[in-house]
């Protein structure tokens, strides 16, 4: 059953839509040279390049439309119709679609089309709010099911701290402000945290590491703020055997 949680379509079609419109750029719409490309060789050689991968919280497209030029089956998934619009008309070759994770029948159906995924995933767990990230969780795991790798990355306990500093300092990104008054209310989730929520107990980590987020807010020396992040990337225990964990 679907649970009660409309705002995270609303808030993000608002959002998405109000960026298109006013031609505006999303704070965390950086090129994919300083995003996925960066995080593709962290966990590439784990996947299974039979299985498709899902760019989950694809926004606009823009990492998705890397990851297509590497691998033959990428969808690029987001909860905003808006979002998924923008991302068809910049790159109609590539596949796009409509997911919300809350929809319980939506995601089981797509894993009974697609057979387990692999999922690829930016700063979107932390968006979630505690109650619902278990909902959430769940459908992570219904989409990886036994064999399929969930690449991810996210904000590191240190970047709220980064961001009221930044604020202190320079002012309120507009990016930032945009989401915020559209109801988004980011929090944080540590990896422990994160492994805890998909059953730290069915899940090996193949990669794990220190990252940043680069954003499209320019500082005064002219450098892009960089939020504090982590990287993981996991597999269910059950699954197929993993590749040597980077540094072992």
């Amino acid at each position: 059953m679907r649970t009660d949680t409309p705002q995270y379509r609303d808030n993000w079609d608002t959002y998405w839509s109000a960026t298109e419109q006013e031609q505006q750029i999303s704070l965390w719409d950086a090129p994919p040279e300083l995003a996925s490309a960066m995080d593709l060789p962290r966990f590439a050689a784990h996947l299974d390049r039979n299985k498709v991968l899902i760019d989950l919280g694809c926004g606009n497209g823009t990492q998705t439309r890397y990851l297509a030029q590497h691998f033959a089956h990428v969808i690029g998934a987001d909860v905003s119709p808006a979002a998924i619009k923008a991302a068809s008309a910049a790159d109609p070759d590539t596949s796009y679609m409509v997911l919300d994770l809350f929809d319980t029948p939506a995601v089981e159906a797509l894993h009974e089309r697609l057979g387990d995924a692999n999922i690829y995933m930016r700063t979107v767990l932390h968006q979630i709010l505690p109650e619902h990230r278990p909902a959430f969780a769940r459908s992570l795991r219904t989409l990886l099911g036994t064999t399929g790798v969930l690449a991810f990355v996210e904000l590191a306990p240190t970047a709220e701290q980064y961001l009221h500093d930044l604020v202190e300092h320079y002012g309120p990104p507009p990016g930032l402000t945009r989401v915020l008054s559209t109801g988004v209310r980011p929090g944080s989730v540590d990896g422990p945290e994160a492994l805890a929520l998909l059953g730290s107990e069915n899940f090996t980590v193949l990669a794990e590491g220190d990252s940043v987020v680069h954003t499209t807010f320019t500082l005064p020396d002219g450098q892009q703020a960089q939020v504090p992040a982590y990287f993981l990337a996991l597999r269910h225990s059950s699954g197929q055997p993993s590749a040597p964990r980077a540094g072992d």
